[in-house]
């Protein structure tokens, strides 16, 4: 088979990046989308075998190509192995083909959605010339829709001559330079404009993996590439935390803007709390708070939209305000910051210098941009901070007796577990108590479970009154509760509990019928034993509780030889 008819065999199958490889591993020859899929082009990819790539669908096309080649596929009827990221066909030269599937969307809708807010044409050009993402300013202007002009090439929009024209100032952008020109270009349809261009190279890992192009006017697009490039390093790559990302966004708004101070701030109430900051004045930290009402951002968020002003001295809205009073701060530029519909805080930035110029809609569309970067990096962090309370909360529930609020049998092994260390580690002894209600199922039985677990709360809440600081007491089951005493020996232990008892035994028990009962608790007592495991204690203090229960029960029990 020919290396053209393998391709227009695959070709025909489904189109996506593809690789021709031998029954054992090998790549014997590529087509199609390698370097949107990949990052490699198709001469990089020949003579190496698909382990040796950390691509997933690489390895598990490799695993897949070779299951097929332990069988013998009949002709006209080829049998196929797939997953979501790749599909092998067996070829009628012994070969496989693999398809691994481009998906266009992924990490790029974040960029798609951001350059879709700016007023100006935006695409990103593949070393292919082919376009991988068109702004909606770009489709409108050439009248076709984003899924016609993925994957199109650049010179299908453009008449022969004009593609001619920018054709080298392509090669010069894809071998890493930054092209700015302005040209008269015919578009396919026969319309002319003349264009102001820019071609900014994409480098990742040092290589040029495509490069993006603004068309406008060449001194209002450079803040709004570089924050697109900061936008998508952002979005794609998971080793730039929140911090770094939105400080580069300031920094990059701050020299665009002309301006010296650059906040996100967070409102609770009247509130103002700084959670990030870049300053070229005096520094901010963050965690600085003020009240809401003495800074610029109560006027903002009364507008409930983009506020600014360029000398606030000689503006009526602000000259009088505190902030104005207190900072002296002249320009100001700021927008609310919301998450899930609600006003989670401000984005702003100031000088105590007068601006010279007006803020533009363009200098307003791009506080807008960073704005909504900055929304899904505040999402993501509140979803973080979500999940990690909740999975808190769940380890706490899966920890704790959900009548009586205390810890359970597991939260009580958990406890004995770092005290069992601390004893291998020298720290002193402890000593082990497990009490039990005297007659809980009379209780039950005569008053019912409602006061039988009304009970249980009681006496949850009189142990934790009578115990020293650092003792534990857990609920084990049913009427069983168990004391735990670090440092304490079996005497120490015993005048402990027995304040224990007398404090239970003084109280009272309110029922429904305004009546009120007494109760009693027996109890076993141990102190652990050098070497001793937990379960041997526990065996020697619950075999003291029944003593206690059979001596008459109201007492307490020393587990042998403590007694």
């Amino acid at each position: 088979m020919s290396s053209q008819s393998w391709r227009e065999e695959v070709l025909a199958l489904s189109p996506s990046a593809y690789l021709h490889v031998s029954p054992d591993g090998w790549i014997l020859d590529a087509t199609g989308e390698t370097r949107a899929r990949l990052g490699l082009p198709r001469e990089s990819l020949i003579g190496r075998p698909l382990m040796a790539f950390d691509d997933p669908g690489l390895r598990l096309g490799a695993s897949l190509a070779e299951r097929l080649a332990l069988g013998e596929p009949r002709p006209q009827q080829p049998r196929t192995f797939e997953t979501d990221t790749c599909r092998v066909y067996p070829l009628t030269d012994g070969n496989v083909a693999i398809r691994l599937s481009a998906d266009a969307r992924g990490h790029r809708g974040v960029l798609r959605r951001l350059v879709n807010r700016l007023p100006i044409m935006v695409a990103y050009v593949d070393p292919d010339g082919c376009f991988r993402l068109n702004n909606r300013a770009y489709q409108d202007f050439i009248g076709l829709d984003r899924d016609a002009l993925y994957g199109r090439p650049v010179a299908s929009v453009l008449d022969e001559a004009s593609y001619a024209k920018v054709a080298p100032r392509f090669r010069r952008a894809l071998a890493g330079e930054e092209v700015t020109y302005e040209d008269r270009l015919t578009l396919a349809d026969g319309r002319t404009y003349y264009f102001k261009v820019n071609y900014v190279p994409d480098f990742l890992d040092g290589e040029v993996v495509g490069f993006f192009a603004i068309i406008q006017d060449i001194s209002e697009y450079g803040a709004m590439i570089q924050l697109l490039r900061d936008v998508h390093t952002g979005v794609n790559r998971s080793d730039v935390g929140s911090q770094e990302i939105i400080g580069q966004l300031l920094e990059d708004a701050l020299s665009y803007l002309s301006l010296d101070i650059g906040l996100v701030s967070r409102i609770e109430g009247e509130r103002y709390t700084v959670w990030w900051a870049a300053s070229r004045e005096a520094e901010i930290a963050p965690g600085a708070t003020f009240a809401l009402g003495d800074t610029y951002c109560r006027l903002m968020l009364d507008e409930a939209d983009v506020f600014h002003t360029t000398r606030a001295s000689e503006d009526s809205r602000v000259n009088g305000h505190p902030c104005y009073r207190q900072f002296g701060l002249e320009s100001y530029i700021g927008i609310p910051l919301r998450v899930e519909d609600q006003v989670w805080g401000t984005l702003n930035f100031s000088s105590p210098r007068p601006r010279p110029k007006a803020f533009s809609e363009i200098e307003e569309e791009l506080l807008r941009l960073i704005a909504n970067a900055v929304e899904r990096v505040i999402v993501h962090e509140t979803e973080i901070v979500r999940m990690r309370n909740e999975r808190d909360r769940m380890a706490d529930r899966a920890m704790t007796d959900h009548l009586t609020g205390l810890p359970n049998r597991a939260g009580l092994e958990q406890h004995i577990e770092r005290l069992m260390q601390a004893r291998e580690s020298g720290a002193p002894p402890f000593s082990l108590a497990v009490l039990d209600i005297d007659h809980f199922k009379a209780i039950n039985d005569t008053y019912g479970h409602d006061i039988g677990d009304r009970v249980l709360v009681w006496l949850g809440e009189r142990l934790a009154q009578c115990l020293r600081d650092g003792d534990f007491v857990a609920r084990t089951g049913g009427e069983e509760f168990v004391i735990v005493m670090p440092g304490a020996q079996a005497q120490q232990a015993r005048e402990v509990v027995e304040r224990v008892r007398a404090n239970i035994g003084k109280g009272r028990v309110p029922v429904d019928d305004g009546q009120a009962i007494t109760v009693t608790v027996s109890a076993g007592l141990g102190e652990q034993r050098p070497g001793e495991a937990f379960g041997e204690l526990f065996r020697r203090v619950d075999t003291a509780l029944y003593a206690a229960k059979h001596a008459g029960r109201d007492q307490t029990h020393l587990a042998g030889p403590d007694a």
